[in-house]
């Protein structure tokens, strides 16, 4: 199976990264209800999981959106400096970055609930000053497509970018709330479009991973490639006229699912970048994965000596 035809160089998040507030409780209180967490976190997340992923493995990464000026703000600067991501746009002064509070249940899964900052208004002259460079992966996330003003700034912008630069959307859980003419305008663009199950089932109306791969295929660009995400059940990958493929998951016994779709994402695109085939990268992307679920917190992906452990146990 052939890899890309432009393969990756260097990752560059256009849009939201904000700050996660985590709590991990038993189980969901019922409606006017209450739970004490066991355990909370406050930490950099959104697209910040995907850059620190990537770079992780070993991959070049930048970030392409606006901080603003805060207590979140500053707490996005400060993970942004220790993981030495560095910041392509200058910040703003007129308010703070937004967060998000998830709560994150025994069985692993996790709720949120978003309070949007100056990350989600991003507009075409912020776009426009980004010193994108040829071979540039540029990664994009369905919560900027449906803000207001980051949705129109990047609905006019993202079709246009040049054949030089991979485009990688992530739906996320907001996919149902897209406006679906912009949604549709921008997947025409897509090189590799990665979601999980429930919004595969959202986009295509399918419950099967492996028949909603292929029903996606023809929404994206004619190179394009579709990585549907399963969990437990690995992932399905879809290319043109190809048999859709099936790459199985390492089995685990998943204590956080935080951050694993993101975590996947990273590692697809750092193995690409280090030269693996889609299947290849996709194998590994779910073994990363796996990993990430064994660890607390949404920025647990594993480092390129961790997933190379990996590799050789399974």
């Amino acid at each position: 199976m052939n890899i890309l035809s432009r393969r990756p160089s260097r990752l560059v998040l256009v849009g939201s990264i904000l700050v996660d507030i985590l709590m991990y409780i038993d189980q969901m209180p019922e409606r006017g209800g209450d739970r004490i967490a066991q355990r909370a976190i406050l930490t950099t997340g959104g697209g910040f999981n995907v850059l620190a992923g990537a770079k992780k493995l070993g991959m070049p990464v930048a970030y392409a959106g606006r901080v603003g000026h805060g207590v979140m703000s500053s707490q996005v600067m400060h993970d942004l400096e220790q993981a030495d991501i560095p910041l392509l746009l200058p910040r703003v002064s007129e308010a703070d970055t937004g967060f998000d509070v998830g709560l994150v249940e025994s069985d692993a899964e996790r709720t949120f609930i978003t309070s949007p900052g100056v990350e989600a208004e991003l507009g075409i002259h912020d776009l426009e000053a980004i010193a994108l460079k040829p071979g540039d992966a540029v990664y994009v996330s369905g919560y900027d497509l449906y803000y207001a003003v980051s949705g129109a700034a990047l609905e006019a912008w993202l079709p246009e970018l040049g054949p030089e630069y991979l485009l990688i959307l992530d739906p996320g859980p907001l996919v149902a709330e897209i406006d679906r003419t912009r949604l549709e305008r921008i997947m025409q663009r897509v090189n590799i479009l990665s979601l999980n199950a429930r919004e595969s089932h959202i986009l295509t109306g399918s419950p099967l991973s492996a028949h909603a791969a292929k029903l996606l295929v023809p929404m994206i660009a004619h190179d394009g490639w579709v990585v549907a995400r399963a969990g437990e059940q690995g992932c399905w990958l879809a290319h043109g006229e190809q048999e859709v493929s099936h790459l199985p998951a390492r089995q685990t016994q998943a204590i956080d699912t935080t951050g694993a779709g993101d975590t996947h994402v990273a590692a697809l695109l750092a193995r690409l970048a280090a030269g693996d085939d889609m299947l290849q990268a996709a194998y590994k992307a779910n073994l990363a994965a796996s990993i990430s679920t064994e660890r607390q917190g949404p920025v647990t992906g594993p480092t390129a000596g961790e997933l190379e452990e990996a590799l050789s146990q399974s």
